[in-house]
């Protein structure tokens, strides 16, 4: 989640949550009291709503008692002497009684029946009617003194007396519930806004402030020039891809770092070799010199060894010269390179002619095959992909220990992926397509395979490594500086193609590269 929607999500946290849980507390709280006080004085629960108590007082003052009041009301209309019944008046007061109400009778201007005189004395007024009046029939009444309301019924007895007919009740354990209700409705809020402000600190702290302590703890770690230790994320917003972006830079210059350290350690590894390498050829053609300095070689045959030998150590040192050259511009990436369009069998043909020869002295044969089109063209510079071929037809002779060794080069069309069509067409007015699809490259494919010793397979990684050698052993005869399939790979990635390698220990190895046609000479 994004730091703005931690923001909304926060404000309903503290806004909308908070509203609905009071809501729903507030709710619950005068629901229990309410159902308290609708046993207390027989109150029908679906007359009394929640909030009456707060929002509408006078309702919930007319339903205290109310189905006490409708009894009452219907014997005064039925049969109204029998509110001269004093047993019955006695034991419709202690139903009453148990309620905490209590009836008063009064027949003709004088008090009947009390049921209650202690609370009666107390009472500050009763209204007592002189005569009949039907809008006074039926109210209501509340005395402040004792804390009671009083229900008033006026009928007529049988022989035409004026009746009424007052249930007091007592009402004094509404106020204690209504401020217990306050008082629980107060701390559940507070509860409410406290746990709610908690939950919310917690978050913003877990969510923010701990990345924000995590990315700081990781920039000084990088400061100090401490590159191991990991940006953990644990989050997706923008906190969290910025510690992706840190987690991706202290991998980058931990990568720089690793591949300058390596790359010095290489330059020192290439150096010492090839200074070992150059000391060999130089001490044999100082040899060779003062000998013949010397008068040793004191017969042409000896002379013509001896300068045969000084002008095979002096192509060593050539050699190694190039090689020094050739990685001074691995280096710096400075190939320069001319393409030019070729014809393939042509140009193939005239290097394995180059090497045959060479190949032949070392008691090596090599075929050559080509199953494509002897019009095929390629482009490629001449140059450099002649380098290709004999840096890798180079490594399969040095490495070949067989007494009878086999090379051979094949070339075949390379197998092209079929395009999916476009989802959909953009057409001109011509009916034309606006973007014409475009016509894939075409590429053929260059394989040359030997019966060599193999490469083994922790080495077939790392082969096209810069300075790598399979065999780092410095007393093996074999000379290399470990850049030569690293070339390989440079020169074949600049020409649009690819390299790769397959190979069996004792059984052989084959290199594979692909080469861009070009189609334009077809």
């Amino acid at each position: 989640m994004k730091i703005r929607g931690k923001l909304i999500t926060a404000f309903f946290i503290m806004i909308i949550i908070p509203i609905a849980l009071i809501f729903l507390c507030i709710t619950a709280i005068l629901n229990k009291q309410n159902a308290i006080l609708a046993d207390t004085y027989d109150m029908n629960e679906e007359n009394v709503h929640n909030y009456d108590i707060v929002l509408n007082p006078v309702s919930f003052f007319y339903n205290i008692a109310l189905s006490d009041y409708q009894a009452l009301y219907k014997i005064a209309t039925e049969s109204p002497n029998q509110f001269l019944n004093r047993q019955f008046l006695d034991k419709t007061n202690a139903s009453l009684s148990k309620k905490g109400s209590y009836l008063i009778i009064v027949k003709d201007n004088q008090y009947f029946y009390v049921g209650n005189e202690k609370k009666f004395e107390q009472l500050e007024n009763i209204p007592i009617q002189s005569s009949y009046d039907e809008n006074a029939s039926h109210l209501t009444y509340i005395d402040n003194k004792t804390s009671s309301i009083i229900k008033e019924i006026a009928f007529y007895f049988t022989d035409h007396t004026l009746g009424q007919a007052f249930l007091v009740i007592d009402y004094s354990k509404i106020p204690s519930r209504w401020l217990t209700a306050v008082r629980d409705i107060a701390l559940a809020i507070f509860c409410i806004l406290f746990s709610t402000g908690t939950l919310l600190a917690i978050w913003i702290y877990q969510s923010i402030l701990r990345p924000l302590n995590t990315l700081r703890l990781a920039t000084m770690q990088i400061g100090a020039g401490n590159l191991n230790e990991p940006i953990h994320v644990s989050s997706s917003d923008e906190i969290g891809k910025l510690c992706c972006d840190f987690e991706e830079m202290r991998i980058r210059l931990k990568s720089m770092v690793e591949e300058s350290i390596q790359a010095e350690e290489n330059t020192r590894e290439i150096i010492s070799n090839i200074s070992h390498d150059l000391k060999t050829p130089i001490t044999a053609i100082k040899g060779y010199t003062e000998g013949i300095l010397d008068g040793v070689a004191d017969t042409p045959e000896k002379r013509q060894k001896y300068l045969q030998t000084i002008y095979t150590k002096a192509n060593d040192i050539t050699y190694l010269i190039d090689e020094l050259s050739l990685f001074s511009k691995v280096e710096r990436n400075s190939f320069a390179y001319n393409f030019v369009s070729v014809n393939l069998d042509n140009y193939f043909t005239d290097c394995i002619e180059d090497v045959s020869l060479d190949l032949e002295s070392k008691n090596i044969t090599i075929d050559y095959y080509n199953t494509t089109d002897k019009n095929t063209c390629i482009l490629a510079d001449t140059e450099q992909l002649k380098r290709v071929l004999h840096n890798i037809i180079e490594n399969a002779a040095k490495y070949n220990d067989k007494p009878n060794g086999h090379i051979s080069v094949r070339i075949e069309e390379a197998k092209s992926k079929p395009v999916a069509p476009p989802l959909y067409r953009q057409l001109k007015e011509d009916g034309s397509d606006l973007f014409p699809q475009q016509i894939p490259d075409e590429f053929i494919q260059v394989q040359i395979e030997d019966n060599g010793p193999g490469i083994a397979a922790k080495d077939l990684p790392h082969i096209f490594d810069r300075f790598y050698r399979a065999d780092a052993s410095r007393n093996s005869s074999k000379r290399g500086s470990g850049l030569g399939l690293a070339i390989v790979r440079m020169i074949i990635s600049d020409h649009g193609g690819k390299v790769w390698v397959e190979s069996i220990e004792e059984v052989g190895t084959s290199f594979y590269f692909t080469l861009k046609k070009d189609n334009e000479k077809q």
